[in-house]
């Protein structure tokens, strides 16, 4: 989905935007829970910036629709792998060795949460991060701060 909007802020890979709210359109949205603002007429969002738009510049933007939802589920998916496996390790190790299963077990917790975590940190770390913002892809007119 596109939608036009205003550069409210920007700052070095971002910018905050202002979307004018459409009922029926906003309802359906997979990014709705980022926008402050969804009971007033314009909502501010983060969105990527890779054209430098600033502030006062009207853009078209583009909302990841499908591919914000399956990274939702890849994020929350390897979170509870790692957790799982850490504290599945964690069980196997202290029942092998004879420790005390609680403390182990939550150490296995958090290794494995930490580990998930690593994980998503080299994933989105490279070029993935424009899969959860949206988008700026057109500058349709230029506002007064380009002197």
């Amino acid at each position: 989905m596109e939608e036009k909007a205003v550069v409210c802020a920007s700052q070095k890979d971002f910018a905050q935007v202002n979307v004018e709210i459409k009922g029926e359109i906003c309802s359906t949205c997979s990014v709705r829970s980022l926008c402050a603002g969804q009971q007033e007429e314009k909502g501010t969002i983060t969105v990527l910036n890779p054209l430098s738009a600033r502030p006062g510049d009207e853009v078209k933007i583009k909302f990841p629709e499908g591919d914000y939802t399956k990274e939702l589920i890849r994020i929350f998916g390897i979170l509870l792998v790692g957790i799982i496996l850490g504290l599945a390790l964690g069980y196997l190790v202290a029942l092998f060795l004879s420790l005390p299963l609680t403390p182990i077990s939550l150490l296995g917790f958090l290794l494995g949460l930490l580990a998930g975590g690593a994980i998503l940190f080299r994933y989105f770390g490279r070029k993935k991060k424009n899969k959860l913002y949206p988008v700026i892809i057109d500058i349709i007119r230029k506002g007064g701060s380009h002197g």
